[in-house]
């Protein structure tokens, strides 16, 4: 197992029931408390479990949603909690029967990491930075461990099963050139999205657990987030599109946050206490590895999580896919298939979120696009326009974006129409 973050831990946590031994190869120094890892620099920034990946998560690891609840992160119902500014006004309050808990990445990954750890079949070798995959016979069609190194010692460890979870990186891409098989196909989107982040002391004095302002092609180019985490703190992250960029000084933080279409962010950050300096991360874009599409694809590997799959984080998907795909794969073990049969069960999975991540994110794109994803974005468009309007629209819309519901259920009859009638005005065209 290469990779001991979230899609690493909970992958490690399938294979512990059809494997002897489970090993945890990472390159970070792993130690007990919820620090931030350099493995993982999207960790400092805001995060989003869509309630699929919560519940996917509980049915991985019983009691975790009771776990985090006790440590002082209750569940609450999304609509009531959460509050996203959009083009045409706020959504609406309300109750959505979706359950939502706020908490940091590297929180929700110590509690993870806990459980799994604690797995007696279960090992975990931190600092072992992996240099390239083993092959078997002179004209490779499997893989039978990784080669490596730990403390400055060369190590090569042989395996039944290789799973990479190793990360944004294209190590899997040059693994797999240096062991002699072709580099995977790819498919990529790029919004230019840049996040800048800093936690805060002291939650909003207003009540909500979140509240966040989407940016939205080809107008609204910038965006935030502000999300009360644990201990009493607040990740804010204020988000550009399009290659715009919050500044990391003080200054230049606050009139950002200034700029946007709502007070809220700025409001915060005048009266509350920064307990970090910003950081930024430059998001590059969703990024697809199509290894379901390989003609022939080694027995012993399979890939999970961001080394397979990455989206733009602002739509929250990663998380919960990487908990489904975990759930795929110990599915798959008691199927006993191919490694690329797990691999098109991986595609399947990501085939929708894709699919609402990109309709959006291509209109930010200067190249032209084909019809279709300029159709859905032009009706996704006309959707959010009429949702600070609609609370039944709302509703649906949470239960697709949660992934509890297909996203055919936007297309019902009912919904269609809503979409084709004329257009509510926006707050800023409102007369006073």
């Amino acid at each position: 197992m290469i990779g001991a973050g979230f899609a690493g831990l909970l992958a490690a946590r399938a294979l512990a029931d059809h494997f002897g031994q489970v090993t945890l190869l990472e390159r970070d120094t792993i130690t007990d408390d919820a620090a931030f890892r350099r493995g993982t620099p999207q960790s400092h920034h805001a995060h989003y479990l869509l309630e699929r990946g919560a519940l996917t998560l509980e049915a991985l690891l019983p009691g975790l949603r009771g776990d985090l609840t006790t440590a002082g992160v209750p569940v609450q119902d999304f609509g009531e909690a959460m509050r996203f500014f959009l083009p045409s006004g706020w959504t609406p309050l309300t109750t959505t029967g979706i359950g939502v808990q706020s908490l940091s990445r590297p929180f929700l990954e110590q509690q993870i990491r806990r459980r799994v750890l604690a797995l007696p079949n279960v090992t975990l070798t931190d600092g072992f930075r992996v240099d390239g995959l083993v092959s078997h016979g002179p004209e490779p069609t499997s893989i039978r461990g990784v080669r490596g190194h730990l403390d400055g010692t060369r190590k090569e460890i042989g395996a039944d099963l290789v799973v990479v979870a190793a990360g944004r990186g294209p190590q899997l891409s040059t693994w797999l050139t240096t062991a002699g098989f072709s580099p995977p196909r790819e498919r990529s989107v790029d919004a230019q999205v840049a996040y800048t982040t800093r936690l805060f002391e002291g939650h909003p004095e207003d009540g909500w657990t979140a509240r966040g302002v989407l940016a939205y092609a080809p107008h609204a180019h910038r965006a935030c987030g502000i999300v009360a985490v644990e201990h009493g703190r607040c990740l804010v992250t204020l988000a550009g599109a399009a290659g715009e960029k919050c500044p990391v000084d003080d200054t230049g933080f606050q009139s950002f946050a200034e700029s946007l279409p709502d007070t809220f962010a700025a409001d915060y950050l005048k009266t509350h206490r920064p307990l970090t300096s910003a950081r930024r991360f430059v998001d590059h874009g969703n990024r697809w590895r199509l290894l379901h599409r390989e003609r022939t694809w080694p027995s012993g590997l399979v890939a999970v999580g961001d080394a397979l799959c990455l989206f733009n984080p602002i739509y929250g998907q990663g998380l919960t896919v990487a908990a489904l795909q975990a759930q795929a794969l110990a599915a798959w073990l008691e199927r006993h298939e191919s490694t690329r049969q797990f691999q098109r069960r991986a595609a399947r999975i990501i085939r929708i979120p894709w699919l609402m991540a990109t309709s959006s994110d291509l209109a930010w794109t200067t190249k032209r696009t084909q019809v279709l994803p300029r159709a859905a974005h032009w009706y996704l468009g006309r959707l959010i326009n009429r949702i600070p309007h609609d609370l039944d629209l709302y509703r649906r819309f949470a239960r697709v974006q949660h992934m509890r519901t297909s996203p055919m259920a936007l297309l019902a009859p009912t919904v269609l129409a809503k979409a084709l009638r004329p257009q509510p005005i926006p707050p800023a065209q409102v007369a006073p």
